[in-house]
C-alpha cells in the first residue's frame, strides 16, 4: 500500500493552515505552506510582496520547494492506521495565482501536470475567519479573487471536495468522516 496524498487548498484565510495544524496534531504527516518561507525571506530583503514585484522568480522558487515536498512524500514510511499526508496547498496552486494575474503560460501547465495528488479538499473564502497577517498580504476581496482559479485548476485533473464553512473541529471531522468513505 501506499500513502495517499491530500491537498488542502482555497483562499488566502479560509482555514487552511488551521486544519492543517491541527492534523499534524492528530499525528498525521503534513507539510506546510512553502510560500510563507518565501515571503519571510523577501520582506528580510525589503520586498514587502515578493510575488508581485517578480512573479515568476517567486513561482519557481515556490515550485522548487513544493516539489521537494512532494518527492519527499514518497519517503514516508506508510502507517496503516494514517495513511493520508496533508499538504497545506499544492502544486497547482502556483499556476492558478498565475492565472489570476494573467502571468501564467503553456510552459507551468506542463510542469504541474506530472504532479497528481490523490485527493484536493478545497476552502472557500470565509470573511468572519479572514484575517491578515505578516505573510498574507492580501484584502479579503484580494483572496476572493483567487478561489475560481484555484477551483478550476484542480478541478481539471483532480477529485475536488468543498469543506463546509464551520468550526475545526467540524472541518477536521469531515474530512475524515470523507476519507473513510473514499477509501
Amino acid at each position: 500500500m501506499n500513502n495517499k496524498r491530500v491537498v488542502i487548498t482555497g483562499s488566502p484565510g479560509a482555514g487552511k493552515t488551521s486544519l492543517i495544524r491541527e492534523l499534524s496534531k492528530m499525528g498525521y504527516y503534513t507539510f506546510n505552506e512553502y510560500s510563507r518561507t518565501l515571503i519571510e525571506e523577501g520582506k528580510e530583503k525589503g520586498k514587502s510582496n515578493i510575488f508581485l514585484s517578480d512573479p515568476y522568480q517567486f513561482s519557481e522558487r515556490l515550485f522548487s520547494g513544493r516539489k521537494k515536498q512532494f518527492e519527499s512524500s514518497e519517503k514516508i514510511k506508510y502507517k496503516p492506521s494514517m495513511p493520508y499526508i496533508f499538504f497545506d496547498r499544492g502544486i497547482q496552486d502556483i499556476l492558478a495565482y498565475l492565472e489570476a494575474h494573467n502571468k501564467s503560460n503553456s510552459n507551468w501547465k506542463k510542469r504541474i501536470i506530472d504532479f497528481q495528488y490523490d485527493l484536493v479538499f478545497l476552502v472557500e473564502p470565509w470573511e468572519e475567519i479572514f484575517q491578515k497577517d505578516s505573510q498574507r498580504m492580501e484584502t479579503f476581496e484580494q483572496a476572493k479573487k483567487y478561489f475560481p482559479f484555484i477551483e478550476k485548476t484542480y478541478l481539471n485533473n483532480h477529485k475536488v471536495v468543498r469543506v463546509p464553512k464551520m468550526s475545526v473541529a467540524e472541518r477536521i471531522n469531515f474530512i475524515e468522516k470523507y476519507l473513510s468513505l473514499y477509501e
